[in-house]
Parts: C-alpha cells; structure tokens; sequence
C-alpha cells in the first residue's frame, strides 16, 4: 500500500494544479497535524484515498471547520482499509490555555484510557502523532518536545511504522526524515512524504466489540 504522509506546510505541489498527476497511485493519506482544514478537504477532492487526521498543536479550528471528507482518528483506533490506526494528536503543553497540548502525564493518561480498545483490537498497524518519541527526532527546546510515552506505546505494540510531524523539514539543514525505534520506522511526514506500508506482522483477529468499535469510529 502507497501511503501519503503530511504535516505542518501545506505542499505547493498538492494544493495547485498538480494535485491530481501527484496523488496518482497514492492508497491513504495521512495527516500528522497543523494543516489548513480546507487544504485536507482539497485533496478529497483529487482522489479515492481515504484521508486520516490527528490535530496539530495549531488545529483549534477544526473544532469549529473540520476537515470534509475526512476522518478524525484522534483519541481513537479507526479502521482504514483493513489497517488498524492509532491517532494521538497535540503537541507537549507550552502554553496553559491551549487545547491539542498535553503534559508528559496528560499524554500517558490519555493512551491508558485506549488501552482496553488497544487490546481489543489487538494493537494496532500505524501509529499516527503529531509529535514525536522523546529523543527520536524531537527538538532540545521545550515547544518541539517529543513524549517518552510514545516511545513506550511503540515497544510494546509493535506497529508497522509511526508518523508524526511537529518538526519542521525547514527548522534544520539537517533534516532526517526516516528514523527507527525498537525496530519500527518512525517518519517525519513534515510537509509531504510517499512511501509503501512496511509488511504487517501477524495479529490475532480484533475481538467482536473492538472491531465494531472501530467499524462505528471510521464512520465518524
């Protein structure tokens, strides 16, 4: 499967009159935060993939506008084309009124509320963040932190590949887009990336309840 990652600048390719020749033979896109709600909605336009969001720390508008024709998997499992995604949007808190930023604790809690619907689904192939795995492609300063509890989440899981962005491709000449963790790729999806899903490991089927829990949220 040919997935489409983006995050944080809109691509000047994608938002024109090239959208369309650049989406050809792309199966998902991806969305890792702090985009325009009305550039996610063009791209439905141009193509049949199914686009999946999580917030950016920047995205309070999508609570008023959100993105149309797409779908949140923030806070939840989704089922996307027989791919189980895990969407865990914000970023670490830096301001005390923001709303998609957590604490380190906030951040743990809130993937220890989705660890019944973890297990039910019997874990999960993407992992799909904003931020990134504390140490693992995050910044020094405060604001481009990424979580250790991601790291975590990875560990134990084992997902075939985590995307993020919060780290902009313009921020360093350095620039790194693909990195591994525990043995899973880790993408930077800042501004846009094509790449092929990495083989699937084996997983028991979801259960009864999971499944029709991720069947009801991938229609939201």
């Amino acid at each position: 499967m040919r997935i489409l990652a983006i995050s944080d600048e809109p691509s000047p390719r994608l938002w024109g009159g090239m959208c369309r020749e650049a989406l050809q033979g792309v199966d998902l896109i991806l969305s890792a935060g702090d985009l325009p709600s009305s550039y996610l909605s063009y791209l439905t336009c141009f193509t049949s993939a199914p686009v999946v969001y999580v917030h950016g720390n920047h995205d309070d508008g999508y609570d008023q506008k959100p993105p149309e024709g797409c779908l949140c998997a923030d806070g939840r499992i989704v089922l996307v084309k027989g791919l189980r995604i895990l969407g865990l949007g914000g970023s670490i808190r830096y301001r005390p009124d923001a709303v998609h930023m957590y604490t380190e604790q906030e951040m743990a809690d809130r993937i220890a509320a989705l660890r019944k619907w973890i297990r039910r689904a019997r874990g999960f192939d993407i992992l799909l963040t904003h931020s990134p795995i504390r140490g693992v492609g995050d910044q020094d300063n405060h604001t481009h932190r990424g979580f250790e509890c991601f790291g975590k989440l990875v560990e134990e899981y084992q997902p075939a590949v985590m995307v993020h962005g919060h780290v902009h491709q313009s921020y360093s000449s350095f620039f790194q887009r693909s990195r591994e963790y525990a043995g899973v790729p880790v993408i930077n999806a800042s501004v846009s990336w094509v790449f092929d899903l990495p083989p699937l490991k084996p997983h028991p089927e979801p259960t009864r309840l999971g499944l029709r829990r991720m069947l009801r949220d991938s229609e939201l």
